[in-house]
């Protein structure tokens, strides 16, 4: 059950990622900012949808996605009264969490279709993070580069 357990906290955690970075687009003034964080609802939303064929397939239940999305929402309230930068930086503590979670799914998934799955999930949060470090200027390269040369990125790009 540890590996259903892990994908519900997975799928969710995404869903919560694209309430989060959503809502945050929504409100952001700055033109390149709002388009970087609708990049990373893309992002998030895109790397949830990897995993819907996955559950169903399995016959897992989502979880509470509203209760994500209200999470994802209370998150975005409380960054509003933070800088960019400060905003920037709270994004690798928390890749390396959800990394971790990922890494697992990788070592549990007996099926070659799951591992692939849970492979695309680790290349996301280790963009997420390539984001971060970018666009604070801890590293070079353009912030959105490793995140959109992910395949299920590029692919739902192409069709939005």
């Amino acid at each position: 059950m540890r590996a259903d357990e892990l994908w519900v906290e997975s799928y969710q955690g995404e869903v919560l990622g694209e309430a989060l970075f959503g809502l945050m687009a929504e409100r952001e003034q700055d033109p390149e900012r709002r388009a970087q964080l609708e990049a990373l609802t893309l992002l998030e939303r895109a790397t949830k949808e990897l995993a819907e064929p996955l559950l169903e397939r399995r016959g897992i239940d989502r979880g509470d996605t509203a209760a994500s999305i209200a999470t994802g929402h209370d998150f975005a309230d409380a960054l509003a009264s933070t800088g960019w930068s400060e905003f920037l930086r709270s994004i690798p503590p928390v890749t390396v969490q959800f990394l971790a979670k990922y890494e697992e799914l990788v070592a549990l998934s007996d099926d070659p279709a799951d591992r692939a799955i849970a492979m695309q999930y680790c290349e996301h949060e280790r963009a997420l993070a390539s984001f971060a470090h970018r666009a604070l200027g801890d590293e070079p390269g353009e912030p959105l580069e490793k995140v959109f040369a992910l395949p299920h990125v590029a692919a739902a790009r192409a069709t939005a």
